[in-house]
């Protein structure tokens, strides 16, 4: 209870205790109806206040807490100054998710998908060596999540299949703050103009990329282009799509950004 609430409560107490006692200076009440009298309001204010006035003050509180943090956190507070309509979109399902009875940390999670997006409209403009660190860093968060088990990198990768994962969960603080710390560079630094993509160089490297990996996994490759596809070797398609980064990454770091910027793009035909 607040002291401004405890304040109250006595206050109400005294003014409740001194009409009482005049009540029964003139014998208009028993002892016990004035115990009564003054013990039931008592509590029933308790239980009010108790019950409901305090754990909403303190889910409101939490909710607060969380909104304010958004906009301290890499990322968001890029996405607050260069896109508001962006941000605020974000907070108001952050809002949402909270008052549902989602924890603040699943919450924030659960907006990953609006930064994606706008992720994939910077992608040409951003500046190669951010571009090829915040793909190491997805690497790396690929890799850790297929250790945990084949279904929830199939998540991570293939949201859209079966929906995605709470890396909050599954991952170190370090990990997915390397992640956050990177998209926030990318962003701050991908306002200009786009960047020049020779597409004839990337796709003759890109396909380069693609003999090799099909020289490990063979006609399945193909079956990264159909994920929702039933039946599908989850755990396979989680090795090959980690594979396929890893062998874009080490590309030397301008072929490596021309090359992603064709797969993200979709210009590799």
């Amino acid at each position: 209870m607040t002291s401004h609430a405890i304040l109250a409560s006595l206050f109400s107490a005294l003014v409740w205790l001194v009409i009482i006692g005049g009540l029964r200076q003139r014998q208009k009440l028993r002892p016990v109806a004035a115990i009564l009298l003054f013990v039931l309001p008592l509590l029933a204010g308790n239980v009010y206040y108790f019950g409901w006035v305090n754990p909403e003050q303190q889910k409101q509180a939490a909710i607060d807490a969380s909104a304010a943090r958004l906009a301290t956190l890499p990322v968001w507070r890029t996405v607050k100054v260069q896109q508001p309509a962006l941000y605020q979109q974000a907070y108001d399902e952050l809002i949402t998710h909270l008052r549902a009875g989602m924890p603040p940390q699943q919450a924030i999670d659960s907006l990953r998908p609006l930064v994606a997006d706008l992720l994939n409209q910077r992608i040409n403009a951003a500046r190669d060596e951010d571009l090829v660190d915040y793909m190491q860093a997805s690497l790396e968060q690929m890799k850790q999540i297929r250790q945990h088990s084949t279904g929830q990198c199939f998540r991570f990768l293939f949201p859209q299949v079966k929906g995605g994962v709470n890396v909050s969960e599954l991952l170190p603080k370090a990990v997915t703050d390397r992640e956050l710390q990177s998209m926030d560079v990318l962003l701050q630094h991908s306002r200009g103009a786009e960047q020049s993509v020779d597409l004839k160089q990337g796709r003759v490297q890109l396909q380069s990329v693609v003999r090799g990996l099909y020289d490990r996994w063979g006609s399945d490759l193909q079956t990264l282009n159909t994920p929702a596809e039933p039946g599908v070797d989850e755990g396979k398609l989680c090795d090959m799509t980690i594979d396929l980064y890893q062998s874009v990454l080490a590309l030397p770091g301008k072929d490596s950004a021309n090359v992603l910027r064709i797969i993200i793009s979709g210009t590799g035909n």
